[in-house]
């Protein structure tokens, strides 16, 4: 067997649902009977605009095989319109970060290793400062684990989107 299809990568899921109750329930338990954990998860309601009712985003870690199985079994799903698979490195995906950090972040901060991160200071207080941030996750997550490593974060909430 090809070592790749073994080899546990970072995945990302746009479902598109109908809006019913469960949808949401309905692929947790796909995922949960194949035994692979969802890393995130981020619901959107009805976009009007796309024809949508509504969007599920997970990530979550499995090999390219078992990704393939959760494929054809999140498809199937009855509340399931339409399914997007995303590497998680994909450039095509933005990730976002809302933050409370001890201190006012510079340029220096917020520089990637080819850009700028999406950076705007939305609060500050007697509770630190709470910035949003914006790039694709491969230029955000460095960025995020070295201020929490300088401990600079406090709190954080983040989710990913993709088209």
């Amino acid at each position: 067997m090809n070592k790749n299809k073994k080899e546990k990568r970072h995945w990302v899921f746009r479902a598109h649902v109908f809006d019913r109750a469960g949808a949401l329930t309905s692929i947790a338990s796909a995922f949960s009977n194949e035994g692979i954990s969802i890393d995130t998860v981020v619901g959107h309601g009805i976009e009007k605009q796309a024809g949508i009712d509504g969007s599920v985003v997970m990530t979550f870690h499995c090999s390219e095989e078992e990704k393939d199985i959760m494929v054809r079994k999140v498809k199937r799903l009855s509340k399931v319109k339409s399914l997007e698979e995303h590497l998680y490195e994909s450039q095509s995906l933005r990730k976002s970060a809302i933050i409370r950090t001890t201190r006012k972040l510079t340029p220096r901060d917020v520089a990637g290793e080819t850009s700028f991160l999406t950076s705007e200071l939305v609060k500050s207080g007697p509770r630190g400062f709470t910035y949003f941030l914006a790039a694709s996750p491969s230029e955000l997550d460095p960025i995020l684990v070295q201020l929490e490593g300088a401990g600079v974060i406090t709190d954080i909430v983040y989710s990913i989107a993709g088209l």
